[in-house]
């Protein structure tokens, strides 16, 4: 064999080892973050059903064509009079209630609620706690896995694992693939066989969707981080500048239906989203939302208007931003694929499930390995179904203590289970690693007796 050949296949082995390593211990990790990922492509939907059909939140047609909700808004302002901010989110659809997000703290503690508000009758229908929403539980399971301090860093690392684990699997099957008939799966009587073939061609098959994935997640997820070590500011903070008391600014009359015309006029391409009218002494209202056909983080276009006569204050349209804004805003629109409609995120969530059948069959593969070593291993597809059960029963636990017994217990429990479960696994992988090297010293020294 040539020193070329030696060569290449050291690096092919150095990819298989990473590869399989990665894989291994991120494995449940990735197969979480992709099944709690292809449901939270669909929050705004999921939560706009269970608006409508269990708080019966459905907004009557409007006489003007826009949104009407002072009234109700000034009885909740009454209810909650010291509340510390409010947002208005306009409805996607006609027949879907306006929701008005209110934040309060009494005795310290801090309350969160959704009201939601016929937009043809401005008639208040309901209100729920919006942190134990199912909503609220998919997006902070996703994105955080419910663990408060550093959940979201581990959902970064997740992300570059799974980054990882496609480029690995390009580099090592790359070759192999070529010299297939695509599909091809081999003798379907051989479980391992099957599994190995169809991890290899739903691995390349959805290699591009994964990367892209991968490597907006990690940065989601890394961005506390990334964004503190590089010293990047955040685009588009702006402030403005207080001009009178903040409770002076709190009872200035609104007349929502001028501010949404004038707004049209000054930024004719936005599509309001959300409303949030200032708290602090500035004397303005925040109008973030979208632009049509852009893919960008939805709501990141804004336009700021003075409470006083609608004059505009500031704007913010991300198309006239430099290439650093917009790298930074597209970031969560092609994580999640919220930029072409209600398809788009079906192929999302069904590629994205592709990452989570990877994790499942790369183990099942692994688990076939090892029993053929040794015989007397448990079966590798009992085995992986015990673990799936485990992981959806994760999901399922957190999901029911936060929608019945409140955020804060789930995010508890939560934070307990990641963090044992994590220090297990860098425990295992430590033990192991050194009783490797410790065995390997030993067959060296036995050799050299």
């Amino acid at each position: 064999m040539t020193k070329g050949n030696d060569k290449a296949e050291t690096s092919k082995r150095f990819f298989w080892r990473l590869h399989h390593w990665v894989g291994l211990y991120t494995g449940i990790l990735i197969g979480v973050l992709s099944i709690t990922g292809a449901l939270a492509v669909f929050i705004p939907e999921i939560d706009a059903l269970i608006q409508r059909h269990h708080y019966h939140a459905v907004s009557t047609a409007s006489t003007t064509g826009i949104p009407q909700f002072g009234q109700s808004i000034d009885s909740i302002v009454r209810r909650f009079p010291d509340y510390r901010s409010l947002a208005i989110t306009l409805p996607d659809q006609p027949h879907h209630a306006v929701q008005v997000d209110l934040i309060t703290s009494t005795a310290g503690m801090t309350s969160r609620y959704d009201f939601f508000i016929d937009g043809g009758a401005d008639q208040l229908l309901g209100q729920r706690n919006h942190q134990n929403s199912l909503a609220n539980y998919l997006r902070q399971m996703h994105v955080r896995l419910y663990e408060g301090y550093w959940g979201r860093q581990l959902v970064g690392i997740g992300g570059l694992a799974l980054a990882i684990v496609a480029i690995t699997g390009l580099v090592i099957y790359g070759n192999f693939m070529k010299r297939q008939a695509w599909p091809a799966v081999r003798n379907r009587t051989n479980i391992r066989i099957v599994m190995a073939d169809w991890h290899k061609l739903i691995g390349i098959s959805a290699l591009a969707f994964n990367l892209v994935i991968a490597l907006t997640g990690a940065w989601l997820g890394l961005q506390p981080w990334l964004m503190r070590w590089l010293d990047i500011a955040t685009p588009n903070q702006y402030t403005a500048a207080v001009t009178m008391e903040p409770a002076v600014d709190r009872a200035l009359t609104m007349d929502w239906a001028a501010m949404l015309h004038a707004a049209q006029k000054e930024f004719p391409d936005l599509q309001p989203q959300r409303i949030v009218p200032s708290t602090n002494g500035s004397g303005t209202v925040t109008i973030r939302g979208n632009i049509r056909g852009a893919v960008y983080e939805r709501g990141i276009n804004l336009l700021v208007l003075s409470k006083i006569g609608n004059r505009p204050v500031f704007k913010y349209d991300v198309r006239q931003q430099p290439f650093g804004h917009k790298f930074y805003f597209i970031q969560e629109a092609l994580h999640f694929g919220d930029f072409g409609g209600l398809w788009l995120k079906v192929l999302y969530a069904l590629l994205g499930l592709t990452s989570g059948f990877l994790s499942i069959s790369g183990f099942v593969i692994y688990l076939f390995r090892l029993k053929k070593k040794k015989p007397r291993r448990a079966d590798a597809l009992k085995t992986t179904f015990v673990y799936s059960m485990i992981a959806i029963l994760f999901l399922v636990i957190i999901a029911l203590i936060s929608l019945f017994i409140g955020y804060m217990q789930a995010s508890l429990v939560a934070g307990i289970i990641v963090n044992v479960l994590l220090a297990a696994l860098i425990g295992y992988a430590l033990v192991r690693y050194f009783i490797r090297i410790y065995s390997r010293r030993n067959h060296v020294a036995s050799t050299h007796q």
